[in-house]
């Protein structure tokens, strides 16, 4: 078998728990308030012994500090940035506006403070923070710079579950890392070091009561398969974006790059037990990163089985069982909150983003560049334009041989269904990342009922961090159509010939000041071409593609920020 001596010598490094020395799993520190700072800062981290790694931090050395939220409550956060670099901070998952969403146009320059002030909407949730620059988001994450975000409200706080944080509310950031050389390296496929809250090797005493993990999948690329190596059900009371209506009982559940989710287990009269909690990755199906195999038959990722990660079974972190505390939780709920689905039968359009190579070959299915809609991610390119207060359905289409999860940033979302099939019970609530198999699909509904901002764009992008590095990525801004229509009553915009005949027509906008951007958007909401205006406020000719009759929404906005629009007809 090809490469067997190579995963012989790495499944001796990588695999046993028992060969490492065990640590006690560092619990992150926790801020809260009106007020956070936080600073992103070089440092070093022994992962072997004796061998000091460089590493990113926020606060520290590695990772960063567990910020506490209040649903309804006002947060500033001023984010420091003390590297040589540029970088930013993106609040993965919570629902502000785009320019405090901390996305790669909101960048940190080194020695400079960012501070997003917003008011928190969220569920009660696990979040999470990380850089997020254009290019430079695997960098920063891979070598440290990460942390978790725990949003509570008054529904969840109603509810008997455990929530002291440390004790029966443990927070599990799962991570794996590729040390060569000393250093953390990129895109080599030997990420063979496991790791949970930075630690390998972590052990946590468990009091013997209901106890609550809330997991975080922060690994570039691996996704982990979880269970427990004494068989036991563990209950998901919530995903990405909030709790669930019931629990869903389970012994087994894929946990994909940027998904979150929160587990109970029942560990009354169980003191003095130990158990692990395992990545079954010999269960993960053909496709996704961390299964035995991705590739099809013909080709695979470089040096992907020379790692032996991929497709066995290893630990994460051990546990045992102390005795109880005397206040926690003893009893597993049977309900929880209303999630509130949105029903497709709500939507108002639907866009597709088809998600393919580059170039077509067997290594290209695998390894990509991967684009979305035939584009790569552009910064000066806005991809969709999405009116304040609709209700969409995206739908995914993955023609690549790799399983993607895909991140949209603003909202929450429900998933439809995945191959034309629902999804699985715990996915029946609130998410901000979906799975799409490989050669398959999956179509998600959400809202967009706040944030309007026609500059700044929010992003969607594959979570498999080189894939979004590499320009699996793409930007949308959210308009409000009435605070355009006011505008455009005050500053007409004059297109003739319209129906378009040629691809070629002339603009004129009275009103305008200076030079115009323009934006041709076809009637789901795509953006199918752009263009810039020198003084619209004088009659100019702008060619346009011929993608098809329309109608379509021509968008101007000039110097001054003023917008207007007017439909077009194009003909061949």
């Amino acid at each position: 078998m090809p490469g067997i001596e190579h995963r012989l010598i790495h499944l001796f490094a990588i695999a046993p728990l028992a060969l490492w020395a065990q640590v006690p799993l560092p619990i992150p520190d926790t801020l809260s308030g009106s007020s956070i700072n936080l600073t992103v800062q070089e440092g070093t981290w022994e992962f072997h012994a004796g061998e000091m790694v460089n590493t990113y931090g926020y606060n520290g050395d590695l990772l960063g500090p567990t910020l506490l939220l209040e649903q309804g409550g006002t947060v500033t956060l001023n984010v420091t940035n003390a590297l040589p670099d540029l970088t930013t901070t993106h609040w993965h998952g919570l629902h502000v506006s785009a320019e405090n969403d901390g996305g790669p146009h909101s960048l940190i320059y080194p020695n400079t403070t960012w501070s997003p002030s917003f008011t928190v909407l969220d569920r009660a949730s696990t979040f999470w923070y990380h850089p997020h620059g254009h290019g430079l988001t695997d960098y920063q994450v891979s070598k440290g710079a990460a942390g978790m975000i725990i949003v509570r409200d008054a529904q969840e706080a109603a509810l008997d579950l455990p929530r002291t944080y440390g004790v029966d509310d443990i927070p599990l950031i799962l991570q794996t890392k590729a040390i060569v050389g000393g250093q953390i390296a990129l895109h080599t496929g030997l990420d063979s070091v496991v790791m949970v809250n930075g630690a390998r090797g972590a052990t946590k005493e468990l009091p013997a009561q209901v106890v609550r993990l809330r997991c975080l999948n922060g690994a570039s690329e691996r996704s982990f398969q979880l269970g427990f190596s004494n068989g036991m059900t563990f209950h998901v009371i919530g995903t990405d974006g909030g709790l669930l209506e019931t629990p869903t009982d389970l012994t087994r559940m894929r946990l994909m790059p940027g998904e979150r989710a929160e587990l109970l287990l029942h560990l009354t009269g169980m003191a003095g037990e130990n158990f692990q909690l395992m990545s079954y990755a010999s269960e993960l199906p053909n496709g996704i990163i961390g299964a035995a195999e991705v590739g099809n038959g013909m080709a695979t990722l470089d040096g992907y089985d020379q790692n032996a990660l991929n497709g066995s079974d290893y630990a994460l972190v051990s546990f045992s069982v102390g005795a109880p505390t005397g206040t926690g939780t003893t009893a597993l709920p049977t309900t929880l909150v209303p999630t509130n689905p949105i029903a497709e039968a709500d939507a108002d359009l639907t866009r597709t983003f088809t998600m393919e190579p580059q170039s077509m070959g067997p290594m290209e299915m695998i390894e990509g560049p991967f684009e979305i809609n035939g584009t790569l991610m552009d910064m000066d390119v806005i991809n969709e334009v999405v009116e304040l207060g609709a209700t969409e359905i995206w739908e995914f289409v993955n023609n690549t041989m790799v399983g993607h999860p895909i991140h949209i940033h603003d909202i929450q979302f429900n998933i439809l269904d995945r191959n034309g099939s629902p999804p699985e019970a715990w996915e029946s609530g609130w998410k901000d990342v979906v799975y799409v198999p490989p050669m398959g699909s999956a179509r998600v509904i959400t809202r967009f009922d706040d944030f309007a901002d026609p500059d700044m764009p929010y992003m969607y992008h594959c979570h498999l961090l080189m894939h979004e590095d590499e320009g699996m990525m793409g930007q949308f801004v959210v308009v409000d159509p009435n605070a355009i229509a006011e505008q455009e009553a005050t500053a007409p915009l004059q297109v003739w010939p319209n129906p378009i005949t040629s691809g070629t027509c002339t603009v004129r906008w009275p009103e305008a000041k200076g030079t115009a951007s323009a934006w041709l958007i076809d009637a789901m909401g795509r953006v199918v071409h752009e263009a810039s205006i020198a003084d619209a406020s004088e009659a100019r000719p702008l060619t346009l593609p011929t993608p098809g009759p329309g109608p379509y929404t021509l968008l101007l906005r000039d110097a001054s920020n003023q917008y207007t629009q007017t439909t077009v007809s194009i003909l061949p």
